[in-house]
């Protein structure tokens, strides 16, 4: 057989290897391209409500504590004209509600459990609300413990969204 037929026969394969694989690169290198823009976009959107869930958390508990205190200490009620209302946590839901649609999973579920703390505040101010001495009823305990609830979980979100965002952790 004739050198240049072998080695034909030699290159070829490693040719077509070194094509194909160069063809692979080239469409993983445009997916990148592709993926880049919206990753960034899709990464900024998650970081706006992340950042809105975490300011209406902060809004709605300074809400609750002064409601809290125009209760337990009526003089105050003056200072503030807090009053209780169903639609206090309504821009907080919201919030939670970007929060599940743009992911990631586990901190859509901090999300909910943010907004369930929420509303279990809510439910012990109206109970504080209704009791015939606030200060003597089991409802204060239960203030102060639903409120720290909603405060840890705020903050294990706050964790994890920054871990997310900076790319800490193996969730993404």
């Amino acid at each position: 057989m004739d050198s240049t037929v072998v080695a034909a026969l030699i290159t070829t394969p490693t040719a077509v290897l070194a094509a194909a694989a160069a063809y692979a690169a080239g469409r993983a290198q445009a997916r990148a391209a592709h993926r880049g823009p919206v990753d960034a976009i899709r990464r900024q959107h998650q970081r706006e409500a992340y950042a809105a869930l975490v300011t209406e958390v902060a809004k709605y508990e300074n809400h609750m504590f002064r409601v809290y205190l125009a209760i337990i200490e009526p003089r105050l009620q003056h200072h503030w004209n807090d009053t209780l209302s169903p639609q206090d946590n309504e821009a907080l839901v919201f919030a939670a509600a970007a929060v599940r649609l743009e992911g990631p999973a586990h901190l859509a579920d901090l999300a909910h459990r943010i907004e369930l703390a929420s509303n279990h505040v809510y439910g012990a101010v109206l109970e504080l609300q209704h009791a015939e001495d606030p200060v003597a009823s089991p409802a204060d305990r239960k203030f102060e413990e639903r409120d720290n609830t909603l405060k840890d979980r705020a903050k294990a979100f706050v964790e994890a969204a920054s871990a997310h965002l900076n790319g800490t952790n193996g969730r993404q």
